[in-house]
C-alpha cells in the first residue's frame, strides 16, 4: 500500500508534470504562429528537461489503482531518462542558434558523443543489473545508486544550467525593456530548475523536502514560461 507520503508526492508529482507539458505545449504553439523554430526547440526541450518525473508520475498513478503496486523500476527508469539527453541537445540547437553559432557543430557533436555514452551506459546496466543505476524506494520514489551515471546526470544538469544562464545574460542585454524582463525571469527558472532537481533527486523524502523542492520546480517552470511567451497580464505590470 502507498502511504501519505507517498501520495503527496505523486500528487506534487503530477502537478509539475502537468506544469511542465503544458508550458512545453504552449512554447510549441507559439513556434506554429510565429514560424520561429528556436521556439519549437525550446518547447520540446522543456518537455524532455523534465522527463526525470514522468516515470514515478506514472508509476503513482498506476499504484493507486492497482493496490500499491507501480511500475517495474526498469520501466520507471526508461520513462525518466531516454528523453533528457534528447531535450538537451534540442535545447542546445536553440541556444547556439543564438549563442556561440560559429562553433555550434562541434557542440552539437560533443553533446551527441557524451548522450551516445549515456545511453549505452545506461542501456548496459539496465538490463544487467538495474539496482547499479538506482534503488526503488516506494511506487513514487527512486534514488540513485551509481556514482558514473550520477556524475552524467549532474553534468547534464550543468550543461543546462551553465547555458541557460548564459543564454538569459545575451537575453538582458538585448536592450528591449520587454526582453530584458524575459532575461530576468530565465536568470531566475534555469538556476530554480538546477537546484530543485538536484536536491529532488538527491534528498530524502520527507513532508518538507517534497513541498520546497516540488515548489521550487514548478516556479521554474512558470519562470521559464515568462522567460519565452511573457503574458500580457504579467507585461503589464512589469512594463509601464
Amino acid at each position: 500500500m502507498i502511504n501519505a507520503l507517498d501520495i503527496a508526492n505523486g500528487i506534487f508529482g503530477l502537478i509539475f508534470v502537468s506544469i511542465t507539458i503544458l508550458v512545453g505545449l504552449s512554447i510549441i504553439k507559439k513556434y506554429s504562429e510565429k514560424k520561429n523554430i528556436n521556439l519549437l526547440y525550446v518547447g520540446i526541450a522543456w518537455i524532455f528537461f523534465c522527463s526525470g518525473w514522468y516515470g514515478t508520475s506514472i508509476s503513482f498513478i498506476v499504484a493507486f489503482f492497482n493496490g500499491g503496486e507501480g511500475l517495474p523500476l526498469e520501466a520507471i527508469l526508461l520513462i525518466n531518462f531516454i528523453p533528457l539527453p534528447i531535450g538537451v541537445i534540442t535545447w542546445m540547437m536553440a541556444f547556439t542558434n543564438f549563442i556561440m553559432k560559429k562553433k555550434q557543430k562541434l557542440i552539437l557533436i560533443s553533446i551527441i558523443l557524451f548522450s551516445t555514452v549515456f545511453y549505452i551506459i545506461f542501456v548496459i546496466l539496465l538490463f544487467t543489473n538495474v539496482n547499479l543505476i538506482a534503488i526503488k524506494e516506494s511506487a513514487v520514489d527512486t534514488r540513485s545508486n551509481n556514482i558514473l551515471m550520477g556524475f552524467f546526470l549532474v553534468t547534464i544538469i550543468s550543461i543546462i544550467l551553465i547555458s541557460g544562464i548564459a543564454f538569459a545574460i545575451k537575453t538582458i542585454k538585448i536592450g528591449e525593456v520587454e526582453t530584458k524582463w524575459k532575461g530576468i525571469f530565465l536568470l531566475i527558472a534555469f538556476p530554480s530548475f538546477a537546484i530543485g532537481g538536484i536536491l529532488d533527486a538527491t534528498m530524502p523524502t520527507t513532508p518538507v523536502s517534497l513541498v520546497i523542492f516540488r515548489l521550487l520546480l514548478m516556479s521554474s517552470a512558470i519562470e521559464f514560461y515568462c522567460g519565452f511567451i511573457l503574458p500580457e497580464r504579467i507585461k503589464r505590470l512589469l512594463i509601464k
